[in-house]
C-alpha cells in the first residue's frame, strides 16, 4: 500500500508536465492562427523581426511580468498576517512566477492579460506549472507547533 502512494506522488508530476505539453501545443496553434490574421491587417507593425508570430514582444513581456508580479503579490498578501515578512517571500516567488510564464507568453494572453484584465485558460496552465517550477524546492513555513508534534 505505501509502495502505490509513493509511485502516485511521483507520477502526478509527470503526468502533470505531459497534460501541460499537450495543451500547450493545442493553444499555440490558435494563437498562430489569430496573430496570421492580425499580421494580415497590419495591426502588427510594432513588433521586432526577432519576434516568433504569436509571441509577445519584449516590452509587451515586461509589462505582463510587472502587472502579474503586483497582482499577484496582492492576491497573496490579502490573506497574510505577517504582511512586512511576507511580503520580501510574496515579491520573489511573484517574479519568479511572471517571468516563467513570459519565456513563451503569446500576444493575445498578453493582450487579454493587460487590456482586458481576463486570464486565459493558457495562462491558467503556465501558471500551474511555473508555481510547481518556482515553488518546488524552497523551503515551506513552518505551521504552528502543537501538543510535540
Amino acid at each position: 500500500m505505501a509502495n502505490s502512494i509513493i509511485s502516485k506522488k511521483r507520477l502526478l508530476p509527470v503526468i502533470m508536465f505531459l497534460f501541460v505539453l499537450l495543451l500547450g501545443a493545442c493553444s499555440n496553434d490558435k494563437a498562430d492562427k489569430a496573430a496570421g490574421a492580425k499580421g494580415a491587417t497590419g495591426g502588427q507593425s510594432h513588433k521586432l523581426s526577432h519576434v516568433e508570430p504569436g509571441e509577445a514582444s519584449e516590452s509587451v513581456k515586461q509589462k505582463f511580468i510587472k502587472a502579474f508580479s503586483n497582482k499577484c503579490v496582492e492576491r497573496e498578501l490579502k490573506n497574510s498576517v505577517n504582511k512586512d515578512v511576507d511580503e520580501k517571500r510574496f515579491t520573489e516567488n511573484c517574479d519568479c512566477i511572471a517571468k516563467h510564464i513570459a519565456a513563451d507568453l503569446a500576444d493575445v494572453d498578453a493582450e487579454k492579460y493587460l487590456q482586458v484584465h481576463e486570464d486565459t485558460r493558457v495562462l491558467e496552465i503556465k501558471f500551474d506549472s511555473a508555481a510547481y517550477f518556482c515553488l518546488q524546492n524552497k523551503p515551506q513555513p513552518k505551521g504552528p507547533h502543537i501538543l510535540g508534534k
